[in-house]
């Protein structure tokens, strides 16, 4: 008997058998068992989840002679034989791709007159309708509306937005869900249990469905690659990376681990290692975010993810707050990255950078959650510093010195362990005011103090002998960093360290989230808007002093153009 794949082979043969959609399959089997049968459904969802084969099986349950008591098809009437054969005429299955015309329309509308042969019903289904053309639709409006008794539509799309108004109101509409990853995982343990098929390690399970995307037929699609790579029944790791062009865990988990301990070499080499085993970036890049989420959900269990002993003594000794920063911060650079013009070297410069964090935070004063763009090396000729001289509407004229490459250095953010040392190290002669406070919280943890910048004071700092007390406000836009402080240990971590800077036996902290109309009303910019804003006043300062430099005005007699654009270097 030839191959049948597994899409096909397992797909639902009753309402039962239909995974995940259990809100539709009930109430199709309410709608026969009480007999409130509707004249058109439209059953919405995207691909490979269920919608053509529930379809089928109300199709089927409606032309049964026999039905179960569950409202189930009997399989052995002649109704049910008619249906599997796919010799009925009482059951009609139309791709609207294919025949979307108003003549293909009209034909249909035509035999809809047409009593069944035996049986109460016929029964029409009209895969992806949203191709049918405005005038097909306009050609089916009708009976939609007032159709034979004996006649039902079930309408199945993806899009139903493209579906006309007039249309949707005309039919019941079911709206089927994703599958989640975990429903995915167990469909996956069935079929392969049935099909006697083993894999290596579980994880390779979680890996199938999550790149199944929410679809079962996608996802026992990409089974059936998977097994055509296998020689025997054992599904391995390197078997699925082959198949799938996936990288492997054992991979993934190698790059973060050494990305995390800030060994930028490693990290480059376990990249470009994945991209000779011809693994796609995207593949990459998801590998890496879907690891680092897990490490984060997971931090309070991490013998699970089984990693080096070095690289748990680092994030136990660091904070969650830097595992989040290296998290949204990747995210961001790759969603940019992918779309450049050199994807694979823009992206492994992306995991250096990550990897050289500290490096960057010493070198620039810059902490855990800024992101500024690379600077570039430039020639300084006494006051002039210009990287790029623009003139207007020519090409580009880059002057640049040979880059110097530093050391790089293991990031270690502190956390608070000995409050003596660090009454040790505050220094006393300092003024104890608010300024003075964030510096001391960012050179103990640069990871908090970052976050604490996306926002600003609101008031002034209520001190006493007892208390030290600061309101402390973020905007909508640093919503992100106002719920890190506030649900991880933040919060605590700052009212800390208030207490041994201030002097006081207690301290308080009050984070507020501003809407819209308060931040428009006070005019409110984080501490992080206000260093910009000078950064690029300052900036603009500077290329206005340039603009009547000697070499300024050479460069134009040299193009014949004013310059247009004189981008200069930053502090």
């Amino acid at each position: 008997m030839a191959y049948q794949v597994l899409s096909r082979k397992w797909r639902p043969k009753k309402f039962q058998d239909v995974v995940g959609q259990e809100h539709v399959t009930r109430s199709f089997q309410n709608t026969i068992l009480k007999d409130r049968l509707g004249h058109a459904y439209v059953l919405t969802g995207t691909r490979g989840i269920g919608k053509t084969s529930v379809a089928r099986i109300f199709a089927k349950s409606l032309r049964c002679l026999n039905r179960e008591e569950d409202a189930n098809p009997c399989n052995r009437c002649e109704g049910c034989k008619e249906f599997e054969t796919g010799s009925s005429m009482n059951v009609l299955e139309i791709d609207g791709a294919s025949n979307n015309s108003v003549d293909d329309i009209r034909e249909l509308v035509n035999n809809v007159q047409t009593l069944p042969t035996f049986g109460k019903y016929k029964v029409y289904i009209i895969d992806e309708v949203h191709m049918l053309t405005t005038n097909a639709f306009n050609a089916l409006l009708k009976t939609l509306e007032e159709p034979p008794s004996h006649t039902v539509f079930l309408l199945a799309t993806t899009e139903p937005h493209k579906l006309l108004d007039t249309v949707l109101s005309r039919c019941i509409r079911f709206d089927f869900r994703n599958a989640s990853a975990e429903t995915l995982s167990a469909h996956i343990k069935d079929v392969a249990e049935k099909e006697g098929i083993k894999f290596q390690d579980e994880k390779l399970i979680d890996i199938l469905a999550n790149q199944g995307n929410g679809s079962f037929r996608d996802t026992l699609s990409l089974m059936d690659q998977v097994l055509s790579f296998s020689d025997g029944e054992m599904i391995t790791e390197e078997i699925m990376s082959i198949a799938l062009g996936l990288a492997k865990i054992s991979s993934i988990k190698n790059l973060c681990e050494h990305l995390i301990l800030g060994d930028s070499n490693r990290c480059s080499e376990a990249f470009k290692t994945m991209l000779y085993e011809n693994v796609s970036i995207e593949n990459i890049t998801h590998g890496v975010l879907d690891f680092l989420y897990e490490l984060i959900t997971e931090i309070d269990n991490l013998k699970v993810l089984n990693l080096t002993n070095e690289t748990l003594k680092y994030i136990e000794a660091s904070t969650i707050d830097e595992m989040f920063w290296i998290y949204e911060s990747l995210s961001k650079d790759f969603s940019w990255a992918l779309n450049s013009q050199v994807p694979e070297k823009t992206i492994n410069i992306i995991f250096q950078k990550h990897a050289r964090r500290s490096q960057i935070l010493q070198g620039t004063g810059l902490s855990i959650g800024e992101q500024s763009e690379p600077k570039k090396k430039v020639v300084t000729t006494n006051e002039l510093s210009v990287d790029e001289i623009v003139p207007a509407q020519e090409s580009k004229t880059i002057i640049k010195e040979p880059l110097v490459e530093n050391e790089p250095v293991v990031f270690k953010a502190e956390v608070v362990k000995n409050t003596e040392d660090l009454e040790e190290k505050q220094d006393r002669g300092l003024e104890k005011t608010w300024n003075n406070f964030e510096q001391f919280l960012k050179m103990e943890i640069p990871a908090i103090y970052a976050e604490l910048e996306q926002g600003n004071a609101l008031g002034e700092l209520s001190l006493d002998s007892d208390m030290a007390i600061m309101k402390y406000g973020f905007s909508g836009e640093a919503k992100l960093f106002y719920e890190h402080l506030v649900t991880g240990e933040g919060k605590e971590k700052i009212e800390s360290l208030m207490k041994i800077f201030f002097e006081v036996s207690g301290a308080q902290v009050n984070l507020a989230f501003l809407d819209d109309e308060k931040v428009e009303e006070e005019k409110f910019l984080s501490k992080s808007d206000i260093r910009e804003n000078e950064r690029q006043r300052s900036l603009v300062e500077k290329e206005n002093r340039l603009r009547t430099h000697p070499v300024i005005q050479e460069a134009e007699k040299l193009f014949g153009k004013p310059i247009d654009r004189i981008k200069v270097k930053e502090e």
